[in-house]
């Protein structure tokens, strides 16, 4: 039998770590108390900052992670923690479909008036 030859990976670092936390069982957001504090577990760096849920660092975050393509995860256990926590976190889910809406809006030329 020939011997294999290795394959390389093309992906980037972040690419990887990215992936890995896309199909990883482990979530990427930790509830806090009455749905008015969180943590994200930024698999880019390492680190989980604590945020308000009000806190435009919170949805700058968010936004940068789901544009690297955790958005789907994201909104699913943030979806997860008002069925099975806290129904306030309805609320946090409805701020951040406004808040994506927004991005959207803003970043498309054809939605801005004249």
């Amino acid at each position: 039998m020939p011997p294999v030859k290795p394959i390389k990976d093309t992906r980037s670092p972040e690419e990887i770590a990215i992936q890995s936390a896309m199909t990883s069982h482990y979530t990427v957001l930790i509830p806090g108390y009455k749905a008015q504090h969180i943590r994200i577990k930024n698999p880019l760096t390492g680190k989980d900052p604590l945020f308000s849920v009000e806190d435009p660092a919170f949805f700058d975050m968010f936004y940068d992670l789901a544009q690297k393509g955790l958005k789907d995860k994201m909104m699913r256990e943030i979806e997860t923690f008002a069925a099975n926590i806290d129904p306030y976190w309805g609320a946090v889910y409805s701020a951040l479909e406004g808040y994506f809406k927004a991005k959207e809006t803003a970043s498309d030329p054809s939605q801005i008036a004249s």
